[in-house]
């Protein structure tokens, strides 16, 4: 039941201070919410008193059912309740992951402050700090000359075994190459240099954080106190009115007319997994963890389709974690033609030799989204048939491309390099929205606009655009080309090229 205080003002009105129970702390503390309520001015004694007695009731109702303002909440108080009654329950493995590690930043600016008391002025502050220098913790150091003077010879592996770090790390920390701050510090600890003598920090871009990455916050944070405004907690959300940086123009790297036919080249030097991985990401415009998540279950060779349906994605601390794409539009199935079908059918050879040389060693079963577990059929594996980390291919693909003398791109430029070879196509941009899987047309108009200004920016030579295209989209038997053109395969798994070839 409330109580109810009433209270004489200076004027000789009457004020009623409302208060009601809310419970006990951890401490067995009696919780108790408070309101003071002042009948409108004029009202009689008795119709006055009812008022009061309503508002009361009121007041407890919303007490009883947590629609009340909590003044003394903190915002870190907010953020634990935001992970434990949402993010964890509805957010993806890899977006929650990075929400955690953002916390951090959050907490150390705002945590401190009563959620009822952050404004849009705190937020935007909030905002400007990670704009400066210095803000960014992706540094890399390499070793000074007075610590390669003291790092004993002949005998690294007892160094690293030391230091605790794998022997591997140890050989680029003697190689002069970049290492994380985690490993200096181990490893200018165990030879007992001081770290500012030891190592050389490089920062990222000045030490400061790019808009995108801000904005990365602006939404982790709004998401919060949405949940806050929802929960009754607070009346509005601060980040509503708060500024907050413009998104950066995403860098396209495309390959071009002259790359396209090198990288291809340079792919029968490749593992045959990384080279199908490589041309797959060419021909579908596929990301990276959708192909590492490919079944044979995905793929209809009489019909020339294949079906993205998931994605797997390399999480630390918990490891590989299978997920439904991020959008609806991210499920797709797309045609392929006979010379990605032939591809795949001499990959499922190769792959169907190795599993009878590991014998009993191959996973039988693998786990996939929601806890599914089904019987192994994935196209990229380990050794022993557990499922490829997509990282794994981001790591070994510059190295490739520096030994064959390649251009310096990442593994996502091939995704992009589709895209463009098919605007340049003139295929229609919903067609290479759908097979992209962009949630919407806006968003793949909005990263290849060059691509449509510029119409064959990437390949300059009509047939080329014209048989690449045709090829990316399964549209044409290829070997009809290779007669028509006289060229001969390097090899099985670059036959489906020959036509393209012959154009450049």
């Amino acid at each position: 039941m409330a109580q109810i205080i009433p209270k004489a003002k200076k004027d000789g009105s009457m004020s009623y201070l409302v208060r009601v129970y809310a419970g006990r702390t951890q401490d067995d503390k009696v919780i108790t919410r408070c309101k003071t309520v002042t009948p409108p001015a004029g009202m009689a004694k008795k119709k006055a008193e009812k008022w009061v007695q309503e508002q009361a009731v009121l007041f407890e109702q919303q007490v009883t059912n947590g629609l009340v303002l909590d003044s003394d909440m903190l915002l870190d108080d907010l953020i634990d309740r935001w992970f434990e009654e949402y993010a964890n329950k509805q957010l993806k493995a890899k977006t929650l992951y990075n929400y955690r590690r953002m916390r951090g930043r959050i907490s150390a600016g705002l945590g401190h402050l009563k959620v009822s008391k952050i404004k849009p002025a705190h937020v935007m502050a909030f905002y400007n700090n990670l704009e400066e220098r210095g803000v960014r913790r992706d540094s890399t150091y390499t070793a000074t000359k007075a610590l390669l003077n003291l790092l004993p010879r002949g005998t690294r592996g007892e160094l690293a075994k030391q230091a605790g770090i794998g022997q591997d790390t140890m050989r680029m920390v003697y190689a002069g190459k970049s290492v994380s701050r985690k490993t200096a510090e181990k490893v200018s600890a165990a030879v007992g240099l001081p770290f500012s003598k030891a190592f050389v920090e490089h920062t990222q871009k000045d030490g400061k954080l790019n808009n995108n990455t801000v904005i990365r916050y602006q939404a982790m944070l709004s998401s919060i106190f949405k949940k806050g405004v929802q929960w009754g907690l607070i009346n509005e959300n601060p980040c509503s009115r708060a500024e907050h940086p413009k998104a950066e123009e995403i860098d396209v790297r495309v390959l071009t007319e002259e790359e396209i036919p090198k990288l291809l080249d340079a792919l029968s030097d490749a593992p045959p997994q990384y080279s199908v991985i490589t041309q797959l990401a060419l021909l579908l415009g596929a990301r990276r963890g959708e192909i590492c998540a490919l079944r044979w279950s995905d793929i209809d060779f009489e019909k020339g389709t294949l079906s993205i349906k998931r994605t797997v994605q390399s999480i630390p601390g918990i490891g590989l974690v299978f997920n439904t794409p991020k959008t609806r539009r991210g499920k797709r199935c797309l045609r392929i033609g006979a010379d990605c079908v032939e591809l795949l059918q001499e990959y499922r050879r190769y792959q169907k030799a190795e599993r009878f040389r590991i014998g009993s060693a191959w996973v039988r079963k693998v786990t996939l989204e929601n806890g599914k577990v089904v019987d192994n059929d994935m196209l990229f594996t380990k050794w022993n048939g557990e499922p490829m980390d997509p990282d794994i291919i981001s790591s070994w693909f510059p190295k490739f491309l520096e030994a064959h003398d390649l251009p310096d791109v990442n593994f996502h430029s091939l995704r992009h390099s589709n895209a463009s070879i098919l605007i340049a196509a003139h295929v229609p941009i919903t067609t290479v929205s759908g097979r992209l899987g962009h949630a919407q047309t806006s968003t793949t108009l909005n990263y290849y606009a060059s691509a449509l200004q510029l119409g064959t920016h990437l390949l300059h030579r009509e047939g080329v655009v014209r048989a690449i295209g045709r090829l990316v989209l399964g549209g044409q038997d290829m070997s009809s080309l290779v007669e028509r053109f006289g060229f001969t395969a390097k090899g099985p798994t670059h036959r489906h090229w020959s036509a393209c070839r012959a154009y450049l």
